[in-house]
């Protein structure tokens, strides 16, 4: 007499592990790439940050060069805290009631990741951004700098050092 042997459904261990190992393999492959493109959208900020720093610096020096001064904004570091994998709070008075960054009409209304200064002098500006998305010792830096040459401004590209750091 034979008998109808019914097989049972359902995944061996082999098919399982073999699941396990396949998203083991994406997920070491996904996650950095997507922590990279997390810290990059973040360098975002810096960049066109920096860009209306160097901005404001140009419009107040040509402001007051038509009131007779020959100088940019020298403004130091906001927040004085230096900056790690957190993002700072949004502090509007900490920019509205500094002179300098009011001056070349800068501020920032919400949370951010980068430290801002613009040193200046009679002869020439840096808009600097300093941050550092994953809390090691290394920092990632922004800077362009504007030089006086002939009464006119000249701008360097973007330099950055560390970006992803």
């Amino acid at each position: 007499m034979q008998r109808s042997m019914k097989r049972l459904a359902g995944f061996t261990l082999v098919e399982l592990m073999i699941v396990v190992v396949i998203l083991g393999i994406l997920a070491a492959v996904a996650i950095p790439a997507f922590t990279r493109y997390v810290k990059r959208s973040k360098t975002s900020e810096a960049q066109g940050n920096i860009a209306k720093v160097y901005q404001g610096e140009l419009t107040y020096f040509q402001a007051n060069l038509e009131r007779g001064g020959v100088s940019y904004v020298n403004a130091g570091a906001l927040p004085t805290v230096s900056p790690s994998a957190n993002k700072y709070a949004a502090n509007v008075a900490l920019w509205s009631t500094n002179a300098q960054w009011t001056n070349i009409g800068f501020s920032l209304d919400s949370g951010h990741y980068y430290q801002y200064s613009a040193p200046g002098s009679t002869t020439g500006y840096t808009a600097i951004a300093v941050g550092n998305l994953d809390g090691d010792p290394n920092y990632s830096t922004f800077q362009r700098i504007g030089l006086l040459n002939s009464g006119e401004t000249q701008g360097s590209i973007v330099q950055i050092t560390n970006e992803l750091d």
